[in-house]
């Protein structure tokens, strides 16, 4: 409890603030000095952090349903552990890995809350689609051979509608988890009010993050793409024990390169918490 007490996980932030377009390409910027810093610590801290989450999920597998629903409600929970880090690294303080697990010693009972509102979120949406998808098959029942053009027409239609209510379904949700964890963690806002804080931040910044997508998608094509025509090259030109080993290399290469993006990704989430949230540091408090 002293510990508790002594960190006290609070800083100050604002409420969400518009940022300018070219901002979704800078927090990739801020995001990739920060990760070239110390790259080693970022990528075992990224590996600690998933070997955790592939062990919480296979244990949760084992319990059908409930394991789910407990997998869920501890996302927040080591979701915040890279958050932290780099709020600790920014400000000039050590690499501390145990810091991975921050989530587990602080704000913990707050940020279970906040797993069980995306879990909530998640069951929303998921009757929104099964009741569309309903509605659609129910205007659908026609045997296929016998369907006017008008009847092809309406069902293809439908079937638009239902994939494009899908997919803003699917940017709600993740708009409004997107710095939920971050909210709850250093701006000790509520589960559910923070859900509504990240989707407002999200809709008044779609121009910073349409363009954040955008460099997203580059940044993840390229990489994969080399990885996938060296795959390509050694099967055409190696053969036997050789082409083994530079498929392993390569596969090794490839997994470091995706423990990478996804370091990248978790630090360009706190920068554009930054960025909008106005995050601030004090020192007495926090530190």
């Amino acid at each position: 409890m002293a510990e508790e007490q002594a960190l006290e996980p609070a800083c100050r932030i604002t409420s969400a603030q518009r940022v300018s377009a070219g901002q979704g390409a800078a927090w990739w910027r801020e995001a990739i000095e920060l990760l070239s810093v110390d790259t080693e610590h970022w990528i075992m801290a990224t590996l600690l952090l998933m070997v955790i989450g592939a062990v919480v999920g296979f244990v949760g597998s084992l319990v059908p349903y409930v394991g789910d629903l407990i997998t869920g409600l501890l996302i927040p929970v080591f979701s915040v552990g890279l958050l932290y880090m780099a709020y600790r690294v920014i400000h000039g303080h050590a690499f501390v890995y145990n810091n991975v697990l921050i989530g587990l010693r602080h704000r913990t009972k707050a940020l279970i809350l906040a797993g069980a509102a995306q879990v909530g979120l998640q069951i929303v949406a998921y009757l929104a689609l099964v009741a569309v998808t309903g509605l659609w098959g129910a205007s659908t029942t026609t045997n296929d051979f016998s369907m006017s053009t008008e009847d092809i027409v309406v069902s293809g239609a439908l079937g638009l509608v239902f994939f494009v209510l899908a997919m803003l379904l699917s940017c709600v949700y993740l708009a409004a988890v997107w710095f939920q964890p971050a909210l709850v963690f250093f701006g000790e806002r509520g589960p559910i009010h923070s859900l509504r804080q990240s989707l407002r931040a999200v809709l008044i910044n779609w121009r910073a993050f349409l363009m954040y997508g955008v460099v997203s998608i580059g940044l993840a094509i390229l990489p994969f793409a080399i990885i996938w025509l060296a795959l390509t090259l050694v099967r055409i030109w190696l053969a036997g024990v050789l082409a083994m080993v530079v498929y392993v290399l390569v596969v090794i290469a490839g997994g470091a390169i995706s423990l990478f993006f996804f370091a990248l990704i978790t630090l360009t989430t706190y920068m554009a918490f930054r960025d909008i949230f106005g995050l601030e540091t004090e020192e007495a408090r926090f530190l």
